[in-house]
């Protein structure tokens, strides 16, 4: 679990950082011992591909939140650990502001391999945010 916890991580940072852009050949060109997961699309039309406009977006919330508080909310709400959200965590999620959060979340969602959870995953989400806010 805790090995599946840190490709996630990885996953949810690459992905949202905008590695794995516009085209299935940009996302292969990046080794996979780079990022300790392989950057294929996980379906051959290239869907899952986060559009450039979207990476940067992106990009600038997750400069925000940070590595680590990015990943204290990514173990919350996608894997399920009910882990203490730090102040500071909580202060760069709010500066970092509710449009970026749930767009992170649902780009995180679009992936095929958080699909099926969408709902349960949204829900941990404005958990996380309440909890914040409050």
């Amino acid at each position: 679990m805790e090995s599946f916890c840190k490709v996630s991580i990885i996953a949810f940072l690459v992905l949202a950082s905008g590695v794995f852009l516009s085209s299935p050949t940009q996302a292969t060109r990046t080794s996979e011992q780079d990022f300790g997961l392989a950057l294929e699309p996980s379906s051959d039309n290239g869907d899952d591909i986060i559009p450039i406009e979207l990476s940067h977006y992106l990009r600038e919330c997750l400069k925000k939140i940070g590595e680590e508080c990015g990943s204290i909310f990514f173990t919350r709400i996608f894997i399920g650990k009910k882990n203490v959200i730090p102040a500071g965590c909580c202060q760069k999620l709010l500066d970092m502001g509710e449009e970026c959060h749930y767009t992170i979340t649902e780009t995180v969602i679009s992936r095929p391999e958080f699909r099926a959870n969408a709902t349960l995953y949204e829900t941990r989400a404005v958990d996380a945010w309440n909890n914040c806010s409050q």
